[in-house]
């Protein structure tokens, strides 16, 4: 698929029992073939420190790979899985270049570990220089044997900690090789808008599953293009069509608005407005549904994934999640017209939910609002900047002082040094803004290091004083262990 701008949509089906029973035995083979072409990627990656572009590939090393599948269809999984391992080697570069900025290593040895990082030369980097980037500037420097020791190194950490894909509930991706939309044909099945025409596991026997309109997809500006999504649940199946949609219209009205994520309410802006309110009550309702759901089951010896009910409530939960932050981020867009969204690092848990709805939450909501933030950059071109949150909840927005005993509550934000009353989640917001248009806040930051930046700037403020609140500064443990290196006694501010 070429670049662009896409969504997906489902379309009913009315396939029988039948036709049901083909895809799933397509999608059971298809699923162990891609654990196979995994196992052979990986085989490549430790071999040569890298994954064989897709493209070269050839078709004998396909031909080993033992599936049931067509050669067509091993090449539509090939490209799907090779799609997958891509962002999990994406997700291990972020993490490395994580540990690297907040390591205690000098700048220069910095940036020669994140060059490697760059061009993924962890397991395997041959040459004895590289080429960094340093405020703008291109430079050749020497990669010393430990440089790639400690990269090897990190690498390898990562790939222990993080878990690989193990490809066991992927869907089926397809494109025109294996699959075909057909519209309705003149004076045949009448009943039905559409034929989804789909390779199985017997050669030249297609099955034929007929598919209903979405009328919302298909008013949408664009073009459905030749690839589909089928998901299995609960031992039937949906059916998806993708379609590249047309770059709408937008005239930005705003420079900048900045969010704070929560529970209560959802979003809160920098400019005080407070949206989705009424999201924890919701979540609140179903916490108490799915756990008691939950424990009914394994009182029986059951396994809540296993009960019909309980996976309900989860499909209900997960539906509400993505319907109620799409509407917000729409309430948003529309009333201000962003040029640019800032943004913290999600996080989404409350004390006042279980462990399994903050894990569900965590895991859904996060997904969601990544998805529609990415669907806002592309469709207006909106700019979404990620900006790091460390101590963003208990610094005041007015005059910059820390404390954990700032943050009242989860919506109440009272400095104990100036006295600014405001909703924690607005001051936040705030907090975020500011901090986007200063370099100091890198995302990759360390807390200890955000926290000597917010002290030291806090200071800075009160050097022009004349009765700075020191009885405050010296009973706040955060001051006391910056305080002495940071104080200069002649600009008259001292313990004592």
């Amino acid at each position: 698929m070429v670049e662009g701008i896409f969504g997906t949509y489902e379309f009913k089906h009315h396939a029988n029992k039948g036709k049901v029973k083909k895809v799933l035995s397509v999608l059971r083979e298809y699923r162990e073939t891609a654990k196979a072409i995994a196992d052979f990627l990986w085989r490549e990656f430790f071999e040569k420190g890298y994954f064989p572009h897709k493209k070269s590939i050839k078709k004998e090393q396909m031909q080993h790979i033992q599936s049931k599948l067509s050669e067509r269809y091993k090449y539509v999984c090939l490209w799907q899985v090779y799609g997958v391992l891509e962002g999990y080697i994406a997700n291990l570069q972020n993490q490395f270049a994580r540990i690297v900025w907040r390591s205690t290593l000098s700048r220069e040895d910095k940036l020669i570990l994140l060059a490697l990082n760059n061009i993924k030369g962890w397991l395997r980097y041959e040459k004895e220089s590289i080429t960094i980037y340093d405020n703008g500037e291109q430079r050749e420097v020497e990669v010393k044997a430990w440089h790639k020791h400690l990269a090897k190194k990190i690498f390898k950490h990562l790939l222990g900690k993080n878990r690989r894909p193990r490809f066991e509930g992927i869907s089926l991706h397809l494109d025109g090789k294996v699959a075909k939309l057909e519209p309705r044909r003149e004076n045949k099945a009448k009943a039905f808008d559409y034929w989804l025409k789909l390779s199985t596991l017997d050669k030249g026997k297609p099955v034929l599953i007929p598919l209903e309109k979405n009328p919302y997809a298909e008013s949408l500006e664009g073009e459905f293009r030749n690839f589909y999504q089928l998901l299995e649940e609960d031992g039937d199946i949906k059916v998806k069509v993708v379609k590249e949609l047309k770059k709408r219209n937008y005239v930005p009205a705003t420079d900048t608005i900045a969010i704070d994520l929560g529970l209560n309410p959802l979003i809160a802006t920098n400019n005080g407005d407070l949206m989705g309110r009424r999201f924890l009550d919701f979540l609140k309702k179903m916490d108490e549904r799915i756990v008691k759901r939950m424990a009914q089951v394994q009182k029986n010896g059951g396994l809540p994934s296993k009960d019909n009910k309980y996976r309900e409530y989860v499909k209900r939960l997960r539906e509400f999640l993505k319907n109620e932050i799409n509407r917000v981020l729409n309430r948003l867009t529309n009333l201000y017209k962003p040029m640019k969204i800032i943004v913290e690092k999600l996080d989404f848990r409350s004390p006042e939910l279980s462990k399994r709805m903050n894990r569900l939450i965590q895991n859904f909501g996060k997904r969601y609002v990544k998805e529609k933030l990415q669907r806002l950059r592309q469709l207006y071109g909106i700019e979404i900047a990620e900006v790091n949150p460390a101590y963003s909840s208990q610094e005041c927005s007015s005059c910059g002082y820390v404390d954990g005993e700032n943050r009242k509550s989860t919506q109440e934000f009272e400095c104990k040094c100036c006295g600014n009353k405001i909703n924690a989640q607005v001051n936040s917001a705030k907090n975020l803004l500011e901090r986007s248009s200063l370099r100091e806040f890198h995302p990759h930051l360390p807390k200890k290091q955000v926290l000597k930046v917010l002290i030291k700037k806090h200071l800075e403020r009160l050097k022009g004083c004349k009765s700075p609140p020191l009885d405050i500064l010296k009973g706040n443990p955060y001051y006391r262990e910056f305080l002495e290196s940071i104080l200069n006694p002649r600009q008259g501010l001292t313990l004592s």
